[in-house]
């Protein structure tokens, strides 16, 4: 009977958790680009890359940022990681460059490939 109490929160836990990824997900993703996203088995990867695709680094001096495009960042007052998602991003083959109005720092959000390489080597 315990065995069969284990697989069903198991069961749960894991519907639970696909449903929150995916409700993050629907912010930059319409429902047939998340079903892609299922389909090719990339949900791992986007999931990770809700905590992990994106950070921030001081703008280079002397250098030409005017091909950056610009947005808004809600004030950070917790740790927690940027969220690529709640800025209406999504990952691309590339990774992408933003400046951040009325400071001098730079949105980094990593490309599939980086995040992907992220992953396997968190694996070993």
């Amino acid at each position: 009977m315990k065995l069969i109490y284990a697989f069903l929160f198991a069961f749960l836990s894991l519907t639970s958790w696909s449903q929150t990824t995916e409700s993050q997900l629907s912010k930059s993703y319409s429902k047939e680009e998340i079903s892609q996203i299922k389909a090719t088995n990339t949900l791992p990867l986007h999931e990770y890359a809700l905590t992990h695709a994106c950070y921030l680094i001081d703008a280079p001096q002397g250098k030409d940022l005017s091909k950056f495009d610009a947005l808004d960042l809600p004030s950070k007052t917790t740790d927690k990681p940027i969220n690529f998602t709640d800025l209406g991003l999504k990952i691309l083959d590339k990774t992408q460059y933003f400046l951040v109005a009325n400071t001098n720092k730079i949105l980094v959000v990593k490309s599939k490939n980086i995040l992907s390489l992220e992953m396997q080597n968190q694996k070993k």
